[in-house]
């Protein structure tokens, strides 16, 4: 604790495993775990544990069943409550979704939208996708409402590469310009601290890609 007296709320953040179909541009595209998605969850999460048991109060899950599903089971072999939060959702990724990332080069054929998106996503968007602006206030909705738990309370949010980026960019008060500046694995995690206190609310990232 960086604060006199502070009240501290605990979030640990993991991006979810390989889906079935291997790496993609998935987005909003619906589908589950491989066996190994789930192996990497698993391991990642046991990690956490602490003498086998979780630290966790709650869990909070994107609705895509790549997080859905592993929420609720983890839920129920821990007897944690489950929230389900639609603003978790991936950035939906219009004309990309469900493409690799050479198809979507090929797609694109003359111009490299894929490439301006990673290197400055404020001045660019998915074709038919959604804007990035929209995407950041979306997930910064639902980062707020996260901070909203009591003091004392350790979640366990399970989301998506841009949503991490995105809550993290929240977090470091980065220029949208940097809301992927994050390019972590499958089933990575990250930890953030945050303290109500005499002076305010200060949010502290603890680790990235543990």
């Amino acid at each position: 604790m960086r604060f006199t007296n502070a009240e501290v709320i605990i979030l640990d953040l993991i991006r979810h495993g390989e889906p079935v179909g291997g790496r993609m541009l998935r987005g909003t595209t619906d589908h589950p775990l491989s066996e190994l998605g789930w192996q990497q969850m698993q391991t990642a999460i046991n990690d956490l544990l602490i003498d086998g048991n979780p630290p966790w109060d709650a869990i909070v899950s994107s609705p895509l069943s790549r997080c859905r599903e592993f929420s609720l089971w983890l839920g129920e072999q821990h007897d944690l409550p489950v929230t389900i939060e639609p603003a978790l959702a991936e950035m939906n990724l219009g004309a990309w979704e469900g493409k690799t990332h050479a198809e979507v080069r090929a797609f694109e054929k003359d111009t490299d939208r894929q490439a301006a998106l990673w290197t400055d996503p404020s001045r660019t968007s998915p074709p038919g996708g959604e804007n990035v602006e929209a995407f950041d206030k979306r997930v910064g909705a639902a980062w707020q409402g996260l901070l909203e738990a009591p003091s004392g309370s350790h979640l366990l949010v399970v989301c998506h590469l841009f949503v991490t980026n995105a809550v993290l960019r929240q977090v470091l008060e980065q220029p949208l310009s940097r809301i992927l500046a994050f390019d972590l694995p499958y089933a990575a995690t990250c930890r953030i601290r945050h303290e109500r206190h005499a002076l305010g609310e200060t949010s502290l990232v603890e680790w990235i890609g543990r």
